[in-house]
């Protein structure tokens, strides 16, 4: 198996791994005026109010809980070689959430320090086994090889918010909990009913193209799983270098001999930016191409220019092209801007590790003086309405459970919601039928009877 395997993890489905060569890089972050970090409404982010402030909480209740601070973990892979800053925004939401959080007050007068865990793809185990001794809790992260630490998460009873999930062994897992749910047993085919509607002449020529890998390969499968309920009639199924190709050119070659008008791709920006690039310098144009909802990123403009057409993306969180008609979006930018300017602020992850930090600090907050691994992992997975303050369709974590999402179109001018998208709810679509429910047998995740635990043992 090759074993640089390419993270794919969807929203509410897959989000997959979009330079540093960092191991824990620790952050107590601070910055911004003492007028504004003490004025009322500076621990409130989008409709979630009071969300961090003083407090005269005291006492070292937990593992990384002291009279006046709290550290949490956050993961990612900057440090592979491979990809350089692979999913950085993960550290630099984690980074700006803290600054902002401490200048309003921290966590009933607990700071915040973030402890960045850079995996570098094939070092997760290490990673989560020095968490174990020094973190609180994880938070607002994820990493590609994230089935290999799992039992070591569990053995050590450290719960995780976490920012996205990829495999089935850590989707499913026990002591997590998910603001954006990734359940292993239902896929998000929202884009697909867009294109299946707007193209209809289309879907008897649907090809399918992802990374070599077991992650991405397992995502793939359910996506073919789908086909039948969406019309769709395979006629190309390719794998490809998850580190890159030298060249794009045999695939689209490939794909115009087999006659193929849509596209479900499944990878990160860049690859696919590149692969569009490749079409277009054939001459081959796709009716359409799905990609997950990492995928908006500014990277993959950035990369394919011109040559990004009729790339349609379904995913939970409002993307930062419509900042300006969602003032949650638009505070996430903002805080960027003063505080880490700059930072990965418009990149799909970035948001939903955000959203993880909020529901984290929600919940500890409630835990007052006497926070515990316990009080913050119950209150955070009871929460069954959960947007992020905004930031994202509405969730409920306690159930891994949300259907509603946008579906939006790559252009060379950046993410706009085509005109075709029907909204039912703000401007989402919850429609049922965007959730396929899968049946193959895809894993399972890891329990704490697995290492032999229960949830009475944590504390």
């Amino acid at each position: 198996m090759v074993r640089s395997r390419w993270l794919v993890c969807a929203t509410a489905l897959i989000v997959l791994v979009s330079a540093c060569s960092r191991s824990s890089k620790n952050t107590e972050a601070s910055g911004g005026s003492t007028t504004t970090a003490k004025s009322a409404s500076a621990g409130t982010f989008g409709d979630l109010k009071d969300v961090c402030g003083p407090g005269n909480a005291k006492g070292a209740t937990a593992t990384g809980v002291t009279d006046t601070s709290i550290a949490a973990a956050v993961f990612s892979d900057p440090g592979f070689s491979g990809r350089p800053g692979l999913n950085q925004e993960l550290f630099d939401a984690a980074k700006v959430f803290a600054a902002w959080c401490n200048d309003a007050g921290g966590i009933n007068g607990r700071k915040i320090v973030v402890h960045e865990r850079d995996a570098k793809l094939t070092e997760y185990k290490q990673r989560v086994i020095e968490s174990c001794r020094e973190d609180f809790m994880m938070v607002g992260g994820g990493a590609v090889f994230d089935d290999t630490g799992q039992q070591d998460r569990l053995k050590c009873l450290l719960p995780t918010i976490a920012g996205f999930v990829v495999t089935p062994q850590a989707r499913a897992a026990d002591l997590t909990v998910q603001p954006v749910p990734n359940p292993v047993d239902r896929l998000l085919i929202a884009a697909q009913r867009y294109v299946a509607a707007q193209f209809p002449a289309s879907i008897e020529h649907v090809g399918y193209l992802t990374g070599a890998i077991a992650t991405t390969k397992v995502v793939n499968d359910q996506k073919l799983e789908a086909a039948p309920t969406l019309g769709f009639k395979t006629v190309y199924n390719a794998e490809y270098n998850p580190l890159g190709e030298s060249s794009w050119t045999p695939f689209a070659q490939a794909m115009k001999s087999a006659g193929v008008r849509g596209l479900v791709y499944t990878g990160e920006p860049e690859n696919l930016a590149k692969l569009l690039i490749a079409l277009s310098e054939i001459g081959y144009q796709l009716d359409w191409v799905t990609a997950d909802a990492n995928h908006v990123d500014s990277k993959l403009i950035e990369t394919g220019g011109a040559a990004v057409k009729n790339v349609f993306i379904a995913g939970a969180v409002v993307p930062y092209t419509l900042a300006k008609t969602n003032p949650a979006t638009q505070q996430y930018l903002d805080l960027f801007k003063k505080y880490l300017p700059n930072g990965k602020s418009k990149a799909y992850l970035g948001f939903q590790g955000f959203s993880a930090w909020l529901l984290f600090a929600t919940a500890a907050k409630q835990c007052g003086s006497q926070l515990t691994r316990r009080c913050a992992y119950d209150n955070a997975s009871k929460v069954t309405k959960w947007t992020g303050g905004g930031l994202h369709a509405p969730t409920d974590p306690s159930k891994n459970g949300g259907g509603c999402s946008l579906v939006v179109e790559a252009t060379p001018d950046g993410f706009v919601v085509p005109k075709g998208f029907k909204a039912t709810d703000g401007i989402f679509n919850c429609d049922p039928a965007n959730t396929f429910t899968l049946k193959g047998d895809y894993g399972k995740g890891v329990t704490l009877k697995d290492v032999g635990l229960s949830i009475d043992d944590l504390k």
